[in-house]
């Protein structure tokens, strides 16, 4: 080995293998959840959508049922 060995500055890449493969880099923010459920299909969020709307039309009926027998009852006390 001479004194002034030009290859004594540069690295030799021993172990380093370059990555091979997809380079999908995706940045977390500490802000947002690191795992996010899958989307819903279309006729899982029509289900979901027609549940609601029962679920809203039961309670009105219930609303409504309960203050007509409320306006029943004040209309047989003479109020």
């Amino acid at each position: 080995m001479s004194p002034f060995d030009l290859s004594a500055g540069q690295s030799s890449h021993v172990g380093f293998t370059p990555a091979s493969g997809s380079r999908d880099v995706q940045w977390i923010r500490p802000d947002r959840p690191t795992h996010l459920p899958p989307p819903m299909l279309k006729s899982a969020a029509r289900e979901r959508t027609e549940q609601a709307n029962a679920l809203i039309v039961i309670v009105l009926t219930l609303a409504c049922t309960a203050l007509a027998v409320f306006d029943l009852f004040l209309l047989a006390a003479g109020s």
